[in-house]
């Protein structure tokens, strides 16, 4: 990978989805771009089990961040969110800085908490705690961590502000969340199943912004979505 260079940048094509609202609730209006980044290459992952934990950076993470401030430039980013943790705050910190960016650590935006199993190696999990997972991908709380379901409340919660505030702005954060944030720009239902973008790589996604519905007595109506 050439110096300074992303690993993947993607740009979103229109998903013929639709945002569902409510009378009174409001109708999207102007669009933005949300560049949606995972964090680069961890330490001592292969694996391992880790959400909350605080992973270090892997060599050479400020030429992968330098490949996405090239990206967030060029979609005029007002302000960068991050995950609390390590190995996107640093990333972000260096963009910010590097653009002149306002810059907002946003807890929500953390991994998942898989509480008594962080920094377990996958084969050390109790096999029959793993098949309750299975079981139950949503509502499976992990020992002193958290579920899915916390994951996609928050997660949720993060992305309507987000779309409220309707600023082209840039993401950085984990796995987790992005499956989630890429499914909720599409107006596709999210999955804690589904593939997780690789790390080091960047999602260019066009939203729109909410506004309040002219008449609260409107019946309810569904507003196409652009991915």
């Amino acid at each position: 990978m050439p110096m300074g260079m992303v690993r993947g940048v993607f740009l979103s094509e229109p998903a013929g989805g639709f945002w569902r609202v409510q009378a009174g609730q409001g109708v999207m209006d102007n669009q933005f771009l949300v560049a949606l980044a995972r964090h680069p290459a961890v330490r001592d992952a292969l694996g391992r089990c880790y959400g909350r934990a605080d992973m270090m950076l892997e060599a050479g993470w400020e030429q992968v961040a330098d490949g996405m401030k090239a990206v967030m430039r060029g979609i005029g980013c007002e302000v960068i969110f991050t995950s609390p943790a390590t190995r996107c705050r640093l990333v972000a910190q260096r963009i910010a800085t590097a653009l002149g960016l306002e810059m907002h650590v946003d807890g929500r935006l953390h991994e998942l908490d898989f509480g008594r199993w962080e920094g377990m190696l996958w084969r050390d999990v109790p096999r029959s705690d793993l098949d309750a997972w299975a079981r139950d991908v949503e509502g499976y709380t992990f020992p002193e961590g958290e579920n899915g379901r916390a994951l996609r409340a928050r997660i949720g919660a993060f992305w309507g502000d987000v779309m409220r505030q309707g600023r082209s702005c840039a993401v950085v954060t984990h796995g987790g969340p992005l499956r989630l944030m890429r499914a909720l720009a599409r107006g596709d239902v999210a999955s804690l199943l589904a593939e997780a973008p690789p790390m080091g790589t960047v999602h260019v996604m066009q939203a729109r912004t909410f506004r309040e519905c002219a008449h609260a007595d409107a019946p309810g109506m569904v507003v196409p979505s652009v991915g």
